[in-house]
């Protein structure tokens, strides 16, 4: 998908008008949002990565203001069928009027063609949100186990399960120290996320795009 045309549909998002996403579809489609509390970034520095089968560790080159903040998801739903379309870091309830790539540091937009774009690989059908801090926190709490699944989260996610998508809001044991888990669309894939500013330049938001939405709807 073309850049213009995915500013386009995260603004849609936004503006709460997701039901035109779907004027075009054969099937009933609508967007819900979930909320999935409270998510601690005490250094400010977002990581997006599959948590249960860690690649990316690194933060986005971009931070915040260390704190609490919203965690929001949009669950499409597409008849009796339910997946996680987008899932948000709300900074400020300030409205986005523009998005850019979230990027990590050494990636530059400048050398990607018209429909390429840098995410983070998904190969557990599970996407998350973390900050760099709990990301190394929970990188040594998973290394000695063999699968580097955690028990604990695992159940937290099959506990959560609705046909047909799972949750979790984890905290690492000892600490305030959290991570947001949500199933990831469809499944596996490279996935991007964007950050939102609003109309004094502020950032407001952090949205990732699990590409169910077909843009050519």
């Amino acid at each position: 998908m073309g850049m213009d045309k995915q500013i386009n549909k995260l603004k849609m998002l936004r503006a709460g008008e997701s039901e035109r996403f779907f004027i075009n579809s054969k099937f009933y489609e609508k967007i819900e949002e979930q909320s999935l509390g409270l998510l601690n970034l005490p250094t400010g520095k977002v990581v997006a990565n599959d948590p249960l089968c860690i690649y990316e560790t690194e933060p986005f080159e971009k931070a915040v203001k260390p704190g609490l903040y919203p965690v929001i998801l949009y669950v499409q739903h597409i008849e009796d069928d339910r997946r996680v379309a987008f899932a948000e870091i709300r900074f400020t309830e300030s409205f986005p009027v523009r998005f850019e790539l979230a990027l990590i540091k050494g990636q530059c937009t400048e050398e990607l063609g018209e429909d390429e774009y840098y995410g983070y690989g998904v190969d557990s059908g599970t996407g998350g949100f973390m900050d760099e801090l709990t990301c190394g926190e929970f990188v040594t709490l998973i290394e000695p186990i063999d699968d580097g699944m955690l028990p604990e989260l695992e159940k937290a996610l099959e506990d959560s399960y609705v046909y047909t998508y799972s949750t979790a809001n984890y905290t690492l044991p000892g600490t305030n120290n959290n991570l947001t888990v949500f199933s990831s669309g469809y499944g596996d894939g490279c996935y991007a996320s964007y950050w939102g500013y609003d109309e004094n330049d502020e950032l407001c938001c952090l949205i990732t795009d699990f590409e169910t939405v077909d843009d050519e709807e």
